[in-house]
């Protein structure tokens, strides 16, 4: 998700605005220059200038505010408070200003270094990725984070021919909560819109998965901002939020995929499907200032299936070379429409509307509806999951609980059954009859139960982590690697698939790494 940093412009133009203090007309152009280095996310190039200007000019409250907003890019958070302090108290607003800019960063500054400050920091062999997160379970994901990263970033050389300076830097908050204090985004917005992760100040910002009932696609997430981290140095930080949203989804996957294709979640091309038939398309302006300020989380997905879909023709027709080209005039200022058009040879009206006309043959009218994602809080993991599903099937849900909590297993999945029936395709109820038959014996009725749904709810963790043990307990061992894996990208606080793999991997590192994963979170290898 994509937020524009354009508070950092704005603070720029209030800096050197007005009477020119101390500075002299060669420092305020070095002053400037260093704002539009950040405003572009050159950060190299705004270092080089803070540097220069804090060497002969320390104390000046502008030169101290530019390298505290560099300090920050940067990552060293109580350096920029102290800076951004001794900016304040050097020189308070001038009369007539509408606020102090600098007051709102310095809460930012503030609150994104107490949120961090207990963090523990890992870091790839050759130091260019750096992981933050706070002490305790967190340290699960390090591994799986550093795969996404590498994986991305090799993508990113391919697709955009950017490879970025580093060291490139992910923080996991630990819940939503954390994520709004060090953010411009409220709970409200991540609530509303299911927006779990940021990539803003030149760093990524990831929820951890175990803030959600069910986790999420949180190594995808994680890719998804590190499209946003390349696309934005290489544009300058001058792609609009539709095509940076585009880009982002499209993708996504690219880390541990050999080539982008197009992909859309099939209750977001259900939504996209439906938008077009009733010409319910939202127009692209629409999404700015960001889709985490859209109204619910079926705009969201269907923004992003929008975007996605335009940027997945537009790179069929033109591929890696015609993207870079649009990417490339961007840079230079060019706008979006006039950039993509410009490499299509063709008006961007006609470019919108061979996309247009390209979603008539999409199909999509059985799409299941779209799961929302569910932040912990309240109500127990069970509770939420027995008021999702259809009222004709609670009693038997129920009835299969209290069976379950009783181990009687074959019981129990006689009774999911029945609320499957009433509820069919229902991967809530799939699961848990599935997990009852597993522990009645019955490895291919929990197969049989659970293989159409993942392809219809492929986030849907729980049942992804159950047919990956139902495909080890039949034989089917490159099936149950292949799903173990896709679970531990949704959920990897779930011991299971760590079991899993660590029994049917086909490599020994593999296998070794999710040994210790399965031990650790509590699990025993089959």
């Amino acid at each position: 998700m994509r937020r524009a940093a354009q508070v950092f412009v704005l603070f720029a133009l209030c800096a050197v605005s007005g009477p020119a203090w101390a500075l002299g007309r060669a420092d305020v152009a070095a002053l400037n220059a260093g704002h539009l280095a950040l405003r572009e996310l050159r950060v190299e190039d705004a270092a080089r200038s803070s540097a220069a200007l804090l060497a002969r000019l320390p104390t000046d409250p502008d030169v101290l505010s530019l390298a505290a907003q560099v300090d920050f890019h940067q990552g060293r958070y109580a350096l920029a408070v102290e800076r951004l302090e001794a900016s304040l108290a050097s020189r308070a607003p001038r009369t007539g200003d509408e606020g102090d800019p600098r007051a709102w960063l310095l809460e930012l500054f503030r609150s994104t270094h107490d949120a961090t400050a207990s963090f523990v920091e890992a870091r790839s062999d050759d130091g260019r990725y750096i992981v933050r997160h706070a002490p305790g379970r967190d340290r699960h994901l390090v591994p799986y984070v550093l795969r996404a990263l590498e994986g991305s970033d090799a993508a990113m050389q391919d697709e955009l021919g950017i490879r970025l300076p580093g060291p490139i830097r992910v923080e996991i908050l630990p819940n939503a909560d954390e994520l709004a204090k060090v953010s411009t985004l409220t709970e409200e917005a991540i609530a509303t819109t299911g927006t779990i992760a940021l990539c803003k100040w030149d760093k990524l910002m990831v929820t951890s998965p175990r803030a959600l009932l069910r986790g999420y696609p949180w190594m995808d997430t994680i890719a998804h901002e590190f499209v946003h981290l390349a696309l934005s140095r290489a544009s300058h930080d001058h792609a609009p939020v539709w095509f940076q949203e585009g880009m982002a989804k499209f993708l996504e996957r690219r880390w541990r995929e050999p080539e982008a294709t197009e992909h859309l979640h099939p209750a977001a091309l259900g939504l996209l499907v439906r938008a077009v038939r009733e010409r319910g398309l939202l127009p692209f302006d629409r999404i700015h200032p960001s889709i985490a300020l859209l109204p619910s989380q079926e705009d969201a997905a269907l923004a992003f299936a929008q975007v996605s879909t335009f940027v997945a023709r537009f790179h069929t027709a033109y591929g890696k070379a015609g993207i870079q080209a649009a990417i490339a005039r961007m840079a230079e200022g060019e706008d979006a429409r006039v950039a993509l058009a410009g490499v299509a040879s063709v008006s961007w009206e006609e470019l919108e509307s061979r996309w247009k006309r390209s979603l008539q043959a999409l199909r999509g009218g059985d799409a299941p509806p779209l799961l929302p994602r569910q932040l912990r809080g309240g109500a127990s993991e069970e509770q939420a999951e027995a008021q999702q599903v259809a009222q004709a099937a609670r009693r038997n849900l129920r009835l299969g609980d209290l069976l379950w909590a009783r181990r009687r297993y074959g019981a129990a999945a006689v009774e999911y059954g029945r609320a499957l029936e009433a509820a069919p395709g229902d991967p809530r109820i799939a699961s848990r009859m599935a997990a009852a038959s597993l522990e009645a014996g019955r490895p291919a009725d929990a197969v049989a139960a659970l293989a159409p749904i993942v392809d219809r709810y492929p986030d849907h963790a729980p049942s992804l982590a159950v047919l990956a043990r139902a495909y080890r307990e039949t034989g089917d061992r490159e099936r149950a690697e292949a799903t173990a894996r896709a679970a531990l990208r949704l959920n990897p606080f779930d011991p299971s698939p760590h079991c899993d793999l660590a029994a049917v991997a086909t490599d020994d590192a593999t296998r070794a790494l999710e040994a210790r994963q399965c031990t650790a979170l509590g699990g025993s290898i089959p």
